[in-house]
């Protein structure tokens, strides 16, 4: 007997949006069903809908990623504070756009739920030890804090809002040269 069918189809769905690259739409509950071999009603049952497990298995795929930033952090590890932080804001901008449509949903879910375990309080966690490094020790954590969201929603803004960011500022989110420097622009301001 099967023990965890729920993580089954988590996985083969994560399979699927890996394989389509991240479109979405395109998948199928019967694609997910064939795979795993069930029928609809148990994916109904443990999801209710395709946009829950959708939803869900994009938060563990980005929490996937936000885990590997820790070898990205010590790969860095002949930098200054400051250069490991913007190196990995950087790092994650790219990713961001390079992965639109699994970062929208994720941000999104985020915004929607309000979880205070959800992506991008695990953004927050990841970056903490080398933000706090980065700025002055006499700074207050909650201010560190506040300045570290700070950035981290400052880039999710950006990229969920960038056709009317680059209308109103003319930088182009999708330009890495233009996007690093908007990430330069966002870290000095934090870092004042």
């Amino acid at each position: 007997m099967r023990k965890n069918i729920k993580e089954e189809i988590i996985e083969a769905t994560i399979q699927l949006i890996e394989e389509k690259g991240s479109d979405t739409d395109s998948i199928t509950i019967s694609e997910i069903c064939s795979r795993v071999k069930v029928g609809v009603g148990l994916v109904n049952y443990h999801f209710q809908t395709k946009e829950n497990l959708i939803r869900q298995c994009v938060q563990t795929m980005i929490g996937r990623v936000i885990t590997q930033t820790r070898p990205l952090h010590a790969s860095l590890a002949a930098m200054s504070n400051e250069d490991k932080l913007r190196a990995m804001l950087k790092s994650t901008a790219t990713f961001l756009a390079a992965n639109e449509n699994l970062s929208r949903i994720s941000i999104q879910t985020d915004l929607e739920n309000d979880q205070l375990q959800d992506n991008t309080r695990q953004t927050a966690d990841a970056y903490w030890p080398i933000f706090r490094a980065a700025v002055p020790a006499e700074m207050d954590e909650r201010e560190a804090r506040r300045r570290l969201y700070m950035i981290i929603f400052s880039i999710q803004a950006v990229f969920m809002r960038r056709k009317l960011y680059q209308m109103e500022t003319g930088i182009d989110y999708t330009d890495k040269t233009q996007r690093d420097k908007l990430v330069d622009d966002v870290v000095d301001r934090a870092l004042k």
